[in-house]
């Protein structure tokens, strides 16, 4: 019976090493996915994104009070999100549309955040375009980026919200 308790001891040890090693890899990989995770909402009018290690900015954000990761996107017109989210999001469904896509052109919709917010900032009523088999992401187009005032510096982006704004 001791000798049993004794390797079952040893299984539980080696399941927390493991279970603890898999926690901080995932969370390694997170992070180098979007290091951007713990901007705190704030009073500020600026706001400093790290590049992620694929090159790319992303950051967390709400879309009608529900979390989403944003991609930084300066070719894109407007915001995007694939018609899952949008579904998720309950996201009224507007104006058909076509979209220009790395992929090619695809047919989409159109359709209105009620609010968006992403660290001091928050914006209503910003207009959407939803697509079929995007990524998760959505991506923050130059309908929103259009009211900063962006500075590329080192491995950094600085949006700043316009004096116009």
């Amino acid at each position: 019976m001791a000798n049993m308790r004794s390797t079952f001891s040893i299984v539980l040890v080696w399941l927390v090493v493991a279970a603890g090693i898999y926690w901080g890899f995932n969370t390694f990989l997170a992070h180098q996915y979007n290091p951007n995770t713990r901007i705190a909402a704030g009073q500020g009018q600026e706001l400093v994104l790290k590049r992620a290690k694929d090159g790319h900015f992303r950051l967390n954000a709400s879309i009608n009070g529900q979390p989403v990761v944003m991609l930084i996107d300066t070719g894109a017109t407007t915001m995007a999100m694939n018609a899952a989210l949008a579904q998720r999001l309950n996201l009224e469904r507007g104006e058909p549309m076509l979209s220009q896509t790395a992929n090619g052109v695809v047919e989409g919709y159109s359709s209105r955040l009620s609010q968006l917010q992403f660290g001091p900032f928050e914006f209503e009523n910003a207009s959407v375009g939803v697509v079929p088999n995007m990524s998760d992401e959505v991506l923050l187009g130059m309908n929103i980026l259009k009211r900063f005032d962006i500075t590329l510096k080192d491995e950094q982006m600085i949006l700043r919200l316009s004096a116009a704004d």
